[in-house]
């Protein structure tokens, strides 16, 4: 609905009822006083916010602030269906300003958004048996970042040690034999198979959460039988094992890994370089990392595991009978290095474009204002008339 446009609709004339006794009056009164307060805190961001750069951050304080306003008023009087529809105005630049938040803030709001995009990626043209590995993962970072929401805390304080190297060990691009637990393929699959029975057992799972949804996919795939069996049986493959050139993928964590460094040298990155290192191929991740960072210390074009490997904890290990393997120095990721890397994920600088987007949405933002100033004028002369002729 055009936020412009909403100053021309007339509220319906009703016939004072002569049933409408005057507490009725009186409550409909202290709702719009109500309203009015909310909207002159609104006023005052509005102000404030005219006094320094466009932010995403109080635009959206602003549009929950307005929405707040429209709540107070909805009601089974006609005012209702105007209250839907600024609602419906605000919630859609609101879902606008969450996106680009998203996307710059850092930290855990960035790197859940990285999660949902590469499940959607995931999932185009159904998942592969490959996938299943790359698919848990993302259930498990889902856990990790918030185990409350889905009930999941002690669960996941007696099993991070088992997360940590199942997220190190299995995915695209990922496979690597290391701590005695965790040497075969057969004791990955075992505790890959424990971790998703325990979270089928104990979590409480949203309907459309992204846990709902990994899992939904996970299971239309073939469960915890299908993912034993595919790191059981395919754990030397060509597609999980990256530091020996044979994979052409990478697991969601190492992408992660990948687009925290990059984004710590480089925050001007654009949206689409972003999403280039979450879901592109790596051929092209390579060539990005290459043309962005130049050439290592030995004269060669950076490749991504190159880059990974000078500017962060990984390392390729070698000489091993199944091939170069891809490792987290010591014994496993420590889980302090996990949540340093989801609440520290670096923040990505706004572009010009949506400079430009959030102050459009400004300019949308103080249009409704006023919407909102002339419905609760009609709202409190109608009611005062209605008052008047009882």
């Amino acid at each position: 609905m055009n936020v412009s446009n909403l100053s021309g609709i007339s509220i319906p004339n009703s016939s004072p009822d002569k049933t409408i006794v005057t507490q009725d009056i009186e409550a409909r009164l202290a709702a719009i006083d109500n309203a009015q307060a909310k909207l002159n805190q609104t006023d005052t961001a509005i102000l404030e916010s005219d006094m320094q750069p466009a932010s995403a951050e109080t635009l959206a304080m602003i549009a929950a602030q307005q929405k707040q306003v429209v709540v107070t008023m909805v009601s089974g009087n006609p005012e209702q269906a105007i209250a839907i529809a600024l609602a419906q105005s605000i919630e859609a630049y609101g879902k606008q300003l969450e996106l680009i938040q998203g996307w710059t803030n850092g930290g855990v709001d960035m790197f859940e958004s990285a999660l949902w995009l590469m499940l959607a990626d995931l999932e185009e043209g159904g998942i592969q048996p490959e996938e299943m590995e790359d698919l848990f993962q993302i259930a498990l970072m889902d856990i990790m970042i918030h185990p409350e929401q889905y009930g999941l805390e002690s669960w996941y304080a007696a099993n991070k040690t088992d997360i940590s190297h199942i997220l190190e060990s299995t995915g695209s691009g990922s496979h690597g034999l290391h701590e005695s637990n965790y040497d075969t393929p057969e004791k990955l699959a075992a505790v890959t198979k424990k971790l998703y029975k325990g979270i089928m057992d104990n979590a409480t799972m949203p309907e459309g959460s992204l846990l709902d949804q990994v899992m939904t996919d996970l299971e239309g795939a073939g469960g915890s039988d299908a993912l034993y069996k595919q790191i059981n049986d395919n754990y030397y493959d060509d597609y999980g094992w990256w530091a020996n050139g044979t994979s052409d993928d990478l697991s969601p964590m190492l992408r992660l890994f990948v687009l925290s460094e990059v984004l710590q040298n480089n925050p001007q990155m654009t949206q689409e370089e972003v999403e280039l290192i979450l879901t592109g191929s790596l051929d092209d991740i390579d060539a990005y990392i290459a043309r962005t960072f130049g050439l290592d210390q030995l004269g060669q074009p950076y490749t991504a595991l190159t880059y990974l490997c000078a500017n962060s904890t990984w390392q390729v290990q070698d000489g091993y009978t199944y091939g170069d393997q891809i490792d987290w120095m010591g014994n496993g990721i420590d889980n302090s290095d996990l949540v340093a890397l989801y609440t520290q994920f670096p923040p990505r600088e706004l572009t010009d474009e949506e400079i430009e987007e959030i102050n459009r949405i400004g300019d949308q933002v103080k249009m409704l204002q006023q919407t909102l100033k002339y419905w609760l004028s009609i709202c409190r002369d109608e009611q005062m008339a209605i008052a008047r002729n009882i």
